[in-house]
């Protein structure tokens, strides 16, 4: 079955991704598309830029989106792990109890890399199949790191079918079944030394390794959805930047970093880079009679708008030179303002745009 579109956007901190990916989320939505916005930033800023409550089940948005429909979905990173497990052992609830009461999986529960990132994608993935989602936005951490968590999945998967993790499972099984006279399970030479090594926490070892094994069609399963998700013929990423040289440097670097992943960028999204219309700004400068205060505002109003467009210029004429071959698509800077009432201008902005990038 053809899977819905998938939009990632990256970027580094303070760029304003979050905004800009719920704002292309919402864009979608009121083009007839039934949109996902996931937020994977631990920060959690999406909630607020959405003005809704969102957790790891996909939510309705209540936004403007006539002919549409809009969901946001953002998982709670403090307790990925244990979310993940109880995905995993849906169809095993004993092994799961057992797992849980593990002692070596009660110090990996906040400590494994990538879980967070698996899970959102996994959660996602239901989300798909439950309301029928036509496009996903996914929005990524504010990092130069941002995109590392397209190779995760290979990892966990590597890990889980290693060469220590099958001994460790086998050693579980095995001590399962073979007793001494006194009743105790037997040990070969090498868990008796392991055991003195390492003392109690080897059989802790072994007993969660042996529970994952239970689990492992449906650990590649979750791995499968997760690899279409971010690496799949319908997946675009999108580089978010503003017009600093800090935002413009980690822009480049991801941009790299996904080539290096055989993973080409679609285009950069240049937040900020257009100034605003003020039109007072033109009645009072034509004004007949001002006042020295209200020239110096106008001369200040005037060189905030002009090294705005200068900075803008620099950065896009940088862009436009290292990457020749990407669109860039340029957004409004947008005075102070609700969250809210940010997205939805962006939004309107975004929807002339959304040909450029986004299939019919």
């Amino acid at each position: 079955m053809i899977g819905p579109e998938v939009i990632v956007c990256a970027g580094g901190g303070g760029v304003g991704k979050t905004t800009a990916s719920a704002a292309l989320a919402l864009a979608l939505a009121r083009s007839g598309k039934r949109a996902l916005i996931v937020s994977i930033d631990p920060a959690r800023r999406l909630a607020d830029a959405m003005g809704v409550t969102l957790d790891g089940r996909a939510r309705s948005v209540t936004l403007d989106t006539p002919g549409g429909k809009l969901y946001g979905l953002m998982p709670d990173p403090r307790r990925s792990m244990r979310t993940f497990v109880e995905i995993l052992f849906e169809q095993e609830p004993q092994a799961l109890a057992r797992l849980l009461d593990n002692r070596i999986y009660q110090v990996l529960e906040d400590a494994v890399p990538g879980i967070h990132e698996l899970v959102a994608m996994t959660l996602t993935a239901r989300a798909i199949a439950e309301h029928c989602i036509d496009v996903v936005v996914i929005d990524t951490a504010p990092s130069r790191f941002a995109v590392d968590f397209v190779g995760y999945p290979d990892r966990l998967a590597k890990l889980l079918g290693g060469r220590a993790v099958g001994w460790l499972a086998q050693l579980a099984q095995r001590g399962q079944g073979r007793h001494d006279d006194s009743g105790a399970p037997k040990a070969t030479r090498i868990e008796r030394l392991l055991a003195w090594v390492l003392g109690p926490v080897v059989g802790d070892a072994a007993a969660l390794f042996a529970e994952m094994a239970l689990v492992l069609d449906s650990f590649v399963a979750l791995n499968q959805q997760t690899s279409q998700l971010l690496l799949g013929a319908a997946t675009k990423y999108l580089i978010v930047a503003a017009p600093t040289a800090a935002a413009q440097a980690d822009a480049h670097y991801l941009i790299a970093q996904l080539a290096t992943l055989q993973i080409s960028t679609t285009a950069i999204l240049l937040n900020s880079a257009l100034s605003p219309s003020r039109d007072f700004v033109d009645l009072l400068d034509k004004a007949t009679e001002t006042t020295a205060p209200m020239r110096d505002v106008l001369r200040s109003l005037d060189y905030e708008w002009q090294s705005r467009a200068l900075a803008v210029a620099t950065i896009a004429d940088g862009f436009s030179g290292r990457h020749p071959e990407l669109p860039q698509l340029r957004l409004p800077f947008v005075e102070q303002a609700e969250p809210q009432e940010i997205v939805e201008t962006l939004a309107r902005v975004l929807a002339t745009e959304l040909c450029r990038f986004v299939a019919d």
